[in-house]
């Protein structure tokens, strides 16, 4: 398990974990926030040191960060708004009807509501983005089924859960959490998702044996991650 803390460096306050990795990470959320990855025994001034060391590379990436969250429209929930599933772009049409639902026809999402409202729309639409994404992970992550049992891990279970700063998190007795919003991404970062936490059910730490892993079984995952976390689908 790794231990947090918030640590001063250079460039501000950071969020640290301690783990049992040999050397130090550093990480640049969306939302700005710089995590690191310390070994236990590593001393906060040297850990704060080697922060201001790469400052420069850390200011450009919130700088891309922030352009890419002021450029990025809020999502709507009228007809004419556009929204992603699989990574593809559809066009709401919202209708009122007795038997509200969502259905997905040829370049559009067809949402039938009471009231039509915004707010109604959104409940049902994230109802069925949710169920798919239920079907879609559950389905990806049992190809990893063989792959698991071969190598004595546990039988991976699929679960939701909201992060508002991750994409998905694991649990050493199988338990996957992925994020409901990730089907909106293309099939192939849901894929690189999964197989990132996979890979974590054999080494927890993101250390060196963990990347070789997913050098291993994932090869282009870096270009994936970024389109990823860039939006650009």
């Amino acid at each position: 398990m790794s231990e947090t803390e918030t640590i001063d460096t250079p460039v501000g306050q950071c969020r640290l974990h301690r783990t049992g990795r040999r050397t130090l990470a550093i990480s640049v959320l969306p939302d700005g926030v710089i995590e690191l990855v310390a070994p236990r025994n590593a001393r906060r001034e040297d850990i704060a040191a080697k922060v201001g060391k790469r400052g420069r590379w850390i200011l450009t990436q919130r700088r891309r960060f922030a352009e890419m969250n002021r450029d990025r429209a809020p999502l709507r929930y009228e007809s004419g708004a556009t929204h992603r599933y699989l990574g593809r772009q559809y066009r709401l049409k919202v209708t009122k009807g007795h038997t509200p639902g969502v259905r997905l026809f040829g370049a559009y999402f067809h949402v039938t509501a009471r009231t039509g409202k915004p707010a109604e729309v959104e409940t049902l639409l994230d109802v069925w983005m949710r169920a798919r994404a239920i079907d879609q992970f559950t389905a990806r992550v049992a190809k990893w089924a063989s792959w698991c049992h071969d190598r004595g891990l546990p039988a991976s279970q699929v679960r939701l859960r909201q992060m508002p700063k991750r994409w998905g998190s694991s649990h050493g007795d199988g338990r996957i959490y992925l994020n409901p919003s990730l089907v909106r991404a293309p099939s192939i970062c849901i894929d690189y998702v999964i197989a990132h936490e996979i890979c974590h059910l054999r080494h927890p730490q993101h250390d060196r044996a963990f990347f070789g892993l997913l050098d291993q079984t994932f090869p282009g995952w870096r270009k994936v991650k970024a389109r990823l976390e860039s939006g650009d689908f």
